[in-house]
């Protein structure tokens, strides 16, 4: 399943995927990445910053 192409930023030379991170999230402001074994932690910021933290 592919999303409609969204463009990068210009300062980026070659195409790199975007995730919305409202789909990322599915509408929870904490979620857990694992990534080589390890587990990482994502989370939404009252700020609506994203902070990530192993």
């Amino acid at each position: 399943m592919h999303d409609s192409a969204v463009s990068a930023p210009a300062s980026f030379a070659i195409s790199l995927p975007v995730v919305e991170s409202a789909r990322l999230m599915s509408g929870s402001r904490e979620i857990v990445i694992q990534h080589a074994g390890q587990s990482y932690r994502l989370r939404v910021t009252r700020a609506n910053k994203l902070i990530l933290t192993k």
